[in-house]
This record gives structure tokens, C-alpha cells and sequence, in this order.
């Protein structure tokens, strides 16, 4: 089973979390921790240990404990340790021929390591503040919500410590043209445009929007507009403004691409 569908089953329980801002006396005492714990280092230096291995923790580092890790921990007093950390557990329940079992799910988490993609980095950072504000509402919803921000921080390390060639740089760069094209879409829009929006050149992103997306920028725009056109058509626009109104100037274009995609005529859909 990959890890994306294992994570899917989790069901994580948070004990504690807090965005620590070290005083020069903060401790980890010595002893075995009894929980999972994920650190996100954001500023400082911490001197930590988990069972025999001693290192330093700095900015865009991340520390894991597992259940059953002997550990400790202080900040250098000249570079107070500034981070996020979670304490939690967590379980995997899955259906399986009409029984619930439990999966044994191990995080692909070495105790110490370097988040090298800066776009990662910031996305984690943006992530773990979620949490925290969340966590500390109080509102009767807020474990629906920090499980929400969790578990996408989980996979996005998953994904990161099995291959960690992604390039998050491209990712936050297609995003950049999903959102030009959500904002624009009504209008004409042309390769040279979006590539010229994030400030690269046209074969460059149809390269890293392939690559990312799996379709390229001019066949998301077509897919896009249809998703829309379909909105339109449902709240009773006539297929002529519709088409209009998404950004196809010509009616024969509109009708063959929506066919094409929804498998009926724009005409046939908005009688079903």
C-alpha cells in the first residue's frame, strides 16, 4: 500500500502543541518519550538527542520522536531555538472483508533532517501557523480543522522524504498560473500571457505544468472552462451566453470541446 493511502486511513490525536519561543533555561528532560513529536525548527539552534545520535537543529530542520526514543534537548543561549511542535498518536483503521483492522503505519520521519526546498519550507511554515491558531481557538470544531492541516503536512513531508527530486519551486509556479487562469479565464489568454505572469519563458512552463499537472496549460484552460460552463449552464445561461461568458468566441469550438469532455452537447446537457 503506498503511503498516500495509508496516511488516507489516519486518524491522528493531538496531546499537545505549542509555537515555542525558548527561553535560555528551556529543557528537554532525559528520558523516553511516550508519543510521536514533530518539531519544525523556524529560527535558533537547539542541541538535541534521540537515543544515541546528538545533533543541532537550525532553521528548516525537522526533528521526529517516536514512541518509546530516549530524548533530550536545550537551546543555545546565544540563538534561542524558535519552532512548532506537535505531540500526537495516531491509528490506521481500514474495512477489510467486512472487519475493521488496523494498519501498522510507520512515518517515513528520520529523527533529524533538512527541508533543502525553500517553497516547501514556506508551505510547511504556513501549515504548522494554521495549526496552532486553530489548536489554540478552543472551538468545539477545532480537531476537525488541526487534523485538516496535519495530515496535509504529513504528506507533503511523505512525499518529500520518498523523493525528494519534487520540485516544490514548480509546484508554487503552476499554482501562480491556476490562479492568473481562475482570475482571467473569461478572456483570452494565450501561453506567452501565463508564462509571462510568473516571469518565465512559454516552453519552460509547459514543461513544468506537464510535469506537474499532467496536462498542459492550454488543455487546463479548456477543462477549466468547461468546469465553469457547466455552473452557467445549470443556473438556466442560455449555451450562446455560456459560451461567452467563459471565454469561447467561437460556438463550434465550444460545443466540440464541452462533447468532448462531458461525453454530451452543451444543448443535450442542459436538458438532463
Amino acid at each position: 500500500m503506498k503511503t498516500s493511502d495509508m496516511l488516507n486511513a489516519m486518524v491522528p490525536h493531538f496531546h499537545f502543541a505549542i509555537k515555542r519561543y525558548a527561553t535560555p533555561s528551556w529543557r528537554i528532560p532525559h528520558a523516553v518519550f511516550h508519543h510521536h513529536n514533530l518539531m519544525l525548527i523556524i529560527d535558533g539552534e537547539a542541541n538535541l538527542l534521540c537515543n544515541d545520535a546528538e545533533f543541532k537543529a537550525t532553521s528548516g530542520d525537522l526533528v521526529y520522536f517516536k514512541p518509546g526514543d530516549m530524548r533530550r534537548g536545550d537551546t543555545n543561549p546565544n540563538s534561542l531555538v524558535k519552532c512548532y511542535t506537535i505531540d500526537f498518536q495516531y491509528a490506521c483503521p481500514i474495512r477489510e472483508n467486512g472487519s475493521w483492522v488496523h494498519l501498522d503505519v510507520v512515518l517515513p520521519f528520520p529523527p533529524h533532517s533538512h527541508i533543502q526546498d525553500r517553497y516547501l519550507f514556506r508551505r510547511l511554515k504556513e501549515l504548522f501557523e494554521e495549526f496552532m491558531r486553530h489548536w489554540s481557538s478552543g472551538h468545539e470544531n477545532r480537531t476537525f480543522k488541526c487534523r485538516a492541516d496535519f495530515m496535509e503536512i504529513l504528506l507533503l513531508l511523505s512525499k518529500y522524504m520518498e523523493n525528494n527530486t519534487i520540485n516544490y519551486s514548480s509546484i508554487h509556479k503552476v499554482e501562480k498560473v491556476i490562479n492568473y487562469v481562475a482570475a482571467n479565464y473569461a478572456r483570452k489568454l494565450t501561453l506567452n500571457e501565463l508564462a509571462d505572469s510568473i516571469q518565465i519563458s512559454p516552453s519552460h512552463l509547459g514543461h513544468i505544468f506537464k510535469e506537474t499537472t499532467g496536462e498542459t496549460p492550454i488543455e487546463f484552460i479548456i477543462k477549466y472552462r468547461i468546469a465553469r460552463a457547466k455552473e452557467f449552464l445549470e443556473n438556466g445561461c442560455s449555451v450562446t451566453d455560456t459560451a461567452r461568458l467563459v471565454g469561447f468566441g467561437d460556438m463550434f469550438y465550444f460545443s466540440k470541446y464541452f462533447k468532448k469532455i462531458e461525453g454530451v452537447s452543451p444543448t443535450t446537457y442542459t436538458g438532463l
